[in-house]
Formats: C-alpha cells, structure tokens, sequence
C-alpha cells in the first residue's frame, strides 16, 4: 500500500463519472460510498492479500442523517490507512481520498469521528468480491451517478 496506487484508485473512482463532468464528483459520488467502499476495497485486496481491509461504518455523518461507508487497510507492518472513495460528499474540497495513516485502528477510529462526526465503527472485514458482485456493485454506481446527474441539472449545464 502506498501513494502511488492511492492515487491509481483515485483515478479508477473519477473515470467512473462522465466525461466532461469528473470535476463533479461532491455531486455525482453522493450515495455510493458502500458500493465503491467495497469496490476499492476488492482492488486493493486483489493487489495486497496481505492487508487486512474493514469496511467503517459510521451514522449521522458530518451533521447529517446520512450514513456512509469507509475503509482501514491494515498492512503487514501495521500501519493503518484510512480511505473515504467517496469523500467529496462531505468534503468536496478534498484533494485525495486517502484520509490519513496511523499505526492504531482504536485511534483511528477516535480521529474519524472527530473528523466526520457521528457514531462510527467497524462494521465488516472484507474478504474480496466475485465478478457478480463486482459487476452487482458498479451496475449500482452507474445507476447512482445517473440519478444524480439528473437531480443536480448539471447534464444541461454542459451543454
């Protein structure tokens, strides 16, 4: 885990919205964070089987009544990466989706909900996804991202 395939997911992730619109992605990720939470997740297993992955849930994020799904990767040497692939719904600002590294999960845990907000925790350790599930989950992200192209008007604005 470093860097360089952060940025590599991060790239994926974007690639997903329209052309012409990834600049967009506060708006058009909203609503996805579970299904591209466990999309990226399966990337990185597939390409570390070594990490440890868990899926964070957390509740009433950001002063909202939202719900939304990150992961803690922790490698081999313990460090513990927190990443947020949809992170722009709450900070549309954000300049990756990397969140930060530690070296402990309990204190990660402690810097999201001061950071988010909300009641957090660690929902599920993610093993990998089938190409059903695979296929199932970014079906449902196309789908989200349609919707909200839709509901934002921002279709007709790049005309």
């Amino acid at each position: 885990m470093d860097q360089k395939l952060i940025k590599k997911l991060q790239r994926q992730i974007i690639k997903l919205l329209p052309a012409g619109l990834q600049n967009q992605p506060s708006i058009l990720l909203t609503d996805s964070c579970s299904e591209l939470s466990r999309l990226v997740a399966n990337r990185i297993k597939i390409l570390d089987k070594s990490s440890q992955i868990f899926i964070i849930k957390g509740i009433r994020v950001c002063g909202t009544k939202k719900a939304h799904d990150i992961l803690a990767v922790i490698t081999v040497n313990k460090e513990v990466y927190i990443i947020d692939p949809t992170i722009w719904q709450f900070f549309p600002q954000a300049k990756s989706i990397l969140v930060f590294i530690l070296d402990d999960i309990n204190i990660a845990l402690d810097k999201i909900k001061t950071m988010y907000g909300g009641r957090w925790s660690k929902n599920e350790k993610f093993i990998q996804l089938n190409k059903n599930e695979e296929r199932k989950y970014l079906d449902i992200v196309s789908q989200n991202i349609h919707e909200n192209l839709k509901q934002s008007n921002l279709d007709s604005n790049k005309k």
